[in-house]
């Protein structure tokens, strides 16, 4: 009897590893075994945790194969040098208070951007080529597939198929140098030189790249890849099962996830306090929820704007709990970067609220890949960060649904359906051969 086709991901996020990176993999490798591929994943024992969910360990078949090595990672002495010994490092490495970064922190910018290639785990990629090398030989995959960032894990692709012969997919969760921070990164010339060689290796030499927009695509064509498709992020049907957690009858904007300081919407904090100053219905019922870490600049901008009594701060929670809180929510907050490469940014975070089945109050290019999802699954508006009137007509037209009882019922399904996990695996099955 023939053996069922295996196929390796080699990935740096995997549960108890929570935030975004690892729910792509994770929801790939349970949709998987629906289309004839048994996944085999391969990860570090021991990663950087920024963020830890235990639950998401529960989503891990039980029969599912999982290889670990051990990892070093330089975080250690980055904390040691800039004074954060003992603590978590934070998702992004964003400030709590201050938009000044101190001169410890720049210095040591400029030894991970410049010293450390591509990036920290680099010194991951020599022993699991070893590794994986000698261990394919006795339990052989039919394919492999590396996911970044962080783009080490490309590199251990790349290897790896030069030595094997094995067809390689190199999946792209966000750009690489067209990242938008890649620019701030105080790099030598013959740094950036080395990443986008690298980067064109990568691309030219996979079998098939896989990007998560349509924009990401435009911009990797030039580097002549073999073939490049499409596969966006998504939302699993299963996760929305749970119970929407109750606000207490408040109009409540919610935004989850990671807030840093390059998407605080100021001209938005500005037309709530200007309605809460004119409107006294508005001001009693509004809630402003931010779940996860927020930068201290969107902290500030909110007291500012005299938000702070109507604002609640909560800490990262499990990824069922940040759904329930989507579901329980009346509008739902995604600000993208003040960057020109927003453009091509489609978060993870966008299709579950699109499954949420609440408004989405969307900031950013009004031009982008995101802002045209928006608009084929009518589930939202769409509006550029200096757009204060336009964000003030969304707001209470959001609000008088909520002042009216009237359940959200304006997005397209079938629309959104489109982007269950389940639909995207099945193409990216297709693309494994």
């Amino acid at each position: 009897m023939a053996r069922p086709r295996r196929v390796l991901i080699i990935t740096y996020y995997w549960p108890p590893s929570g935030g975004s990176g690892v729910q792509r993999w994770l929801k790939m490798a349970k949709y998987l075994p629906e289309f004839g591929w048994e996944p085999v994943i391969y990860t570090p024992q021991n990663p950087e945790l920024m963020a830890k969910d235990e639950e998401l360990l529960r989503e891990v078949a039980p029969n599912l194969q999982v290889w670990k090595r051990p990892i070093f990672e330089p975080y250690s002495l980055y904390k040691w040098f800039t004074g954060k010994k003992g603590q978590a490092l934070q998702p992004g490495f964003i400030s709590d208070h201050t938009d000044k970064v101190p001169r410890k922190e720049r210095i040591a910018l400029f030894i991970r951007s410049n010293f450390f290639f591509p990036d920290p785990r680099c010194f991951w990629r020599r022993p699991s080529v070893r590794y994986l090398k000698k261990r394919l030989k006795k339990e052989p995959v039919d394919r492999i597939i590396t996911t970044g960032p962080p783009h080490s894990m490309h590199l251990i692709g790349k290897d790896l198929h030069r030595k094997t012969g094995i067809p390689w997919l190199a999946d792209f969760r966000d750009p690489w140098t067209g990242m938008y921070y890649f620019k701030h990164l105080n790099m030598l010339a013959s740094t950036l030189k080395r990443h986008k060689r690298a980067e064109e290796a990568i691309v030219r030499e996979a079998n098939v790249v896989t990007v998560v927009s349509p924009q990401m695509k435009r911009d990797f064509l030039p580097l002549k890849p073999k073939r490049i498709e499409v596969i966006f992020n998504g939302y699993d049907e299963d996760d929305f099962e749970v119970e929407p957690l109750s606000l207490d009858g408040k109009f409540t904007i919610c935004h989850t996830g990671l807030f840093t300081r390059d998407a605080n919407p100021d001209r938005l904090w500005q037309a709530l306090s200007s309605i809460v100053a004119e409107n006294e219905g508005f001001k009693e019922k509004l809630h402003i929820l931010l779940v996860g870490q927020t930068d201290g600049i969107v902290k500030k901008s909110i007291e500012e704007a005299g938000l702070l009594p109507h604002t609640q701060f909560m800490p990262y929670v499990s990824h069922s709990e940040a759904v329930a809180y989507q579901k329980g929510a009346n509008l739902l907050l995604l600000t993208l970067k003040k960057e020109p490469e927003s453009q091509g940014i489609i978060t993870g975070k966008f299709f579950e609220y699109l499954a949420a089945r609440k408004p989405v109050l969307g900031i950013g290019p009004v031009g982008g890949d995101l802002a045209e999802i928006l608009a084929e699954c009518n589930a939202g508006t769409m509006h550029e960060f200096e757009d204060f009137e336009g964000l003030r007509r969304s707001l209470l037209h959001y609000y008088r649904f909520f002042s009216w009882k009237k359940p959200w019922e304006a997005s397209l399904p079938q629309a959104i359906a489109a982007y269950s996990r389940k639909n995207l695996c099945g193409k990216m099955a297709e693309l494994l051969g």
